[in-house]
């Protein structure tokens, strides 16, 4: 049986999460407004409405900025994944795809310390094709392989170099 080849995959923030956030927040006070204006609704209604809306918004942006990914490079060796940041310090994850659109791929990942404690949450990213074109047949090859089980430790991991 064959499995994927090594491959590395350069992972950044999403750019346009806040202004998602926004336009859906903007998108949201519009319509609470004629829904006011519509319904004729006044005081203690009104009030819990727009306490609702500010509650979700505010919750939404600072849930973003956790849930997001830090910039780093998510690496197949053969027998798992692991995590790369921008200080060059490496963790085992679980890679999970949550949807294939061929050119871009939304995976979830969670940091293998974690599944001892349950606290930390799944980071998620969005991996596109643009981002490193040559290498894009070997990630989703790599997504959809089952590790090899050698045996192998995190610290005996090699990536390969990236050229």
């Amino acid at each position: 049986m064959h499995n994927a080849p090594p491959v590395i995959y350069p992972v950044g923030r999403f750019v346009w999460g806040v202004p998602c956030i926004g336009a859906l927040a903007l998108t949201g006070a519009v319509g609470l407004l004629c829904w006011q204006a519509a319904s004729g609704a006044e005081g203690l209604t009104v009030w819990g409405a727009w306490a609702l809306w500010a509650l979700s918004s505010t919750l939404a942006v600072s849930l973003e900025a956790r849930e997001s990914s830090a910039q780093g490079h998510l690496g197949w060796c053969g027998d798992g994944w692991s995590w790369r940041d921008a200080h060059m310090q490496e963790r085992v994850v679980r890679l999970s795809l949550l949807l294939d659109g061929g050119r871009y791929m939304w995976v979830s990942y969670r940091m293998a310390d974690a599944f001892e404690t349950h606290n930390t949450w799944p980071r998620i990213a969005i991996v596109r094709q643009t981002d490193m074109p040559l290498a894009w047949h070997g990630f989703r090859c790599a997504v959809y392989s089952r590790p090899l089980g050698n045996g192998m430790t995190s610290d005996q991991t090699q990536w390969p170099m990236i050229i």
